[in-house]
């Protein structure tokens, strides 16, 4: 419940609302956000939820009375905050809000935006000019088809950049693999048709595309070029073999997607049939979380806004271009000319003329099919099919959907019981009240004392959090001492909460706590180590009077548990699942303290004499390396030779020679 102070705060931010369309987001008493929403008059619909004569679905209620502030954003029109309303939800992850369950493991076939673009996996979508192809549900499968694309079309696969400084081409060349535009052997041109090809063969438009290779076998033909014309005729047979294993759905060569849900146990499933030209070339399912109080048609609305932002990569120029100036900087990357024309066909590419679906979307569902139609560059028809061929293999996708929550729920439910016996199993081995619901394992890496670092992993009802992970730059400097690593680590952490809990009084100081990222109470300490390692953080413990908070160290020897206050280790069964969870805990904060070590040891052993000399930034200095070769060969350079590279000037050529020399004395 608000406090009257957070009551008579919220009711001066709902007479300030503005009666125009936009985004609104319910926050809590931490800071956090609690719901996201779009609204045509914000002041009206942000209103609503907190009049009393309201009758609210009782989850709503719940979401209401944890409100404490509401924050808007004004867009100029309903598609914007439509966007606006899929991109933020997919960021913030709001608890009451419908969304794709882990929606980031998803992974993309990427087609870079670069002079000669690569063709990658990746499970990243950024608003950077490329190509999205995706979401697929099989990592397996999409490898398969990265390395099928790359064996019909002969891409480069290096980073290397083309600036034809390179002399000869490398292995991929010689087992025809790549036409090593990197010396030139393949022009620009020659190379951007053989993209287009790509995005034909991966938008599933193979049709398009044999009609396309035929006619350039031919012209090559008819010229005596006829190794290209071999090359070309390889790339018909293996588009025609992936061909000839799609299945045909309709005769008629339509494009289309049909969405069916199924939903059991507070979640939902959404399957996805992607037809093209007729032919099924692909099937998706999403398990939704936030669905409990949602009608089918709420829900299908939130799912198509979701499912085609992610699909399209991100919302048209045009849309963007309208929205606050902070919105837009974090939405729009400056891309070429040609490569923003090939992103918007793949936009298009997304999104097919009809979407058929098993409930028609809310009040917004003519505004989904505006946005929709925006997208592909024609009209697109959102259609809920009552009898005949649609209808029939549109009942086969819910089946599909019913299928896949079935088998979903079952998985989950083993999962949950294994988590909910082995948080039992340690609770009981370390005496604690209940089972811990946030555990924080902590890990030190170092080499001799150098580039130290530490780590904190957080796992919550069994499983890990990586969004609340950290990791911290250890500021002890007197040689190996993981005790003192230790205990530096664990005041960094917990003084956070020492301030919320001394400072409770004072308002100023308790909002200032709950803006903090580590205000989170552990139930259990785990800490990558025996008694000595123990011993320190009991010393932090009692040193900040947080004696409460249970704490435990793991020896890896043997794999005991070691708590304060008993010289004997605790020694769980090989077989435990108790144990098995913390060495899971350990063995994640030890990864993720190396993977962290080694970045700064890989950065410091990168470190030039360049980098200490004032006046030479980073872009001064690549034009020196890249001029020069290496730090050796500019030392032996002249001033004058130092002052012909672009950016420097004499008297700064002077001072870097000056210092360079200075340094090779020392």
């Amino acid at each position: 419940m608000r406090t009257d102070e957070e009551q008579a705060t919220l009711e001066r931010t709902l007479t300030q609302i503005p009666d125009v369309p936009g985004v609104y987001q319910m926050i809590d008493a931490k800071g956090g956000i609690l719901y996201i929403g779009k609204a045509v008059s914000l002041r009206n619909r942000v209103r609503s939820y907190f009049q009393y004569s309201a009758a609210h679905h009782i989850r709503t209620q719940a979401m209401v009375e944890r409100v404490v502030d509401v924050r808007t954003i004004v867009v100029t029109n309903e598609v914007e905050a439509l966007i606006l309303e899929a991109n933020l939800i997919k960021r913030h992850q709001p608890p009451f809000n419908v969304r794709l369950r882990d929606d980031k493991r998803y992974p993309y076939l990427k087609v870079t935006n670069e002079p000669f673009p690569r063709v990658v996996f990746t499970r990243t979508v950024r608003d950077d000019g490329a190509r999205y192809f995706g979401p697929y549900t099989n990592a397996h499968g999409l490898r398969e088809l990265v390395d099928l694309v790359r064996l019909v079309f002969p891409l480069r696969t290096c980073r290397e950049p083309i600036d034809g400084k390179r002399k000869r081409p490398c292995l991929q060349y010689h087992i025809k693999r790549c036409l090593a535009p990197c010396v030139g052997y393949q022009s620009e041109d020659d190379y951007d048709r053989m993209i287009d090809e790509v995005v034909l063969f991966l938008e599933g438009k193979q049709d398009s595309l044999l009609a396309r290779l035929q006619r350039e076998m031919i012209d090559a033909a008819e010229h005596y070029s006829f190794e290209s014309a071999a090359r070309i005729r390889d790339r018909i047979v293996h588009v025609r073999r992936v061909t000839e294993t799609q299945k045909v759905v309709w005769r008629s060569r339509l494009d289309m997607d049909l969405i069916a849900t199924a939903r059991a146990q507070g979640q939902a499933c959404v399957q996805v049939f992607l037809v093209r030209g007729g032919k099924l070339i692909g099937q998706e399912h999403f398990i939704l979380d936030g669905v409990h109080d949602q009608s089918d048609a709420e829900l299908m609305e939130q799912f198509l806004t979701q499912f085609y932002t992610a699909r399209t990569a991100s919302a048209p120029e045009r849309a963007i271009s309208a929205l606050p100036s902070r919105v837009a900087r974090d939405n729009q990357a400056p891309v070429p000319e040609k490569a923003r024309a090939r992103r918007a066909s793949a936009s298009g590419a997304a999104v097919p003329k009809e979407v058929l679906v098993e409930a028609l979307p809310g009040e917004d569902g003519t505004m989904i099919a505006a946005w929709l139609s925006e997208l592909k560059g024609q009209r697109v028809r959102i259609l809920q099919p009552q009898r005949g061929e649609r209808a029939e293999y549109l009942r086969l996708v819910q089946k599909n959907a019913q299928q896949n929550l079935k088998a979903f729920l079952a998985h989950q439910e083993v999962q949950e019981s294994a988590q909910a016996r082995s948080l039992t199993e340690l609770a009981d081995a370390l005496e604690l009240p209940e089972p811990p619901h946030r555990i924080e394992c902590y890990d030190i890496s170092n080499i001799q004392g150098t580039n130290p670092v530490s780590s904190m992993v957080v796992f919550v009802e069994g499983r890990a959090k990586k969004s609340e992970y950290r990791k911290f730059k250890i500021q002890y400097d007197r040689g190996p001492n993981d005790f003192a690593m230790m205990q530096e680590t664990l005041r960094r952490r917990l003084r956070y909460l020492r301030t919320a809990t001394d400072e409770a009084g004072d308002p100023t100081a308790r909002e200032l706590a709950k803006r903090e990222k580590f205000n989170k109470t552990p139930d259990l300490l785990l800490i990558d180590g025996g008694k000595g390692q123990l011993h320190a953080v009991v010393e932090v413990l009692d040193e900040l009077d947080m004696t409460g908070i249970p704490v435990a160290g793991l020896a890896k020897e043997h794999e005991w548990l070691y708590v304060p206050g008993n010289p004997d280790p605790i020694v769980l069964a090989p077989n435990s699942a108790g144990l098995h969870l913390i060495m899971r805990i350990r063995d994640e904060a030890h990864r993720f303290a190396i993977t962290y070590h080694r970045q700064r040891r890989d950065k410091a052993m990168t470190r030039s004499a360049l980098d200490a000399l004032a006046g030479v930034g980073p872009v001064r200095r690549k034009r020196l390396l890249t001029a020069f070769g290496s730090v050796a060969a500019l030392k032996r350079a002249s001033v004058d030779e130092i002052a012909a590279v672009k950016g420097m000037t004499p008297a700064l050529a002077a001072t870097v020679k000056r210092e360079l020399e200075s340094s090779a004395g020392r």
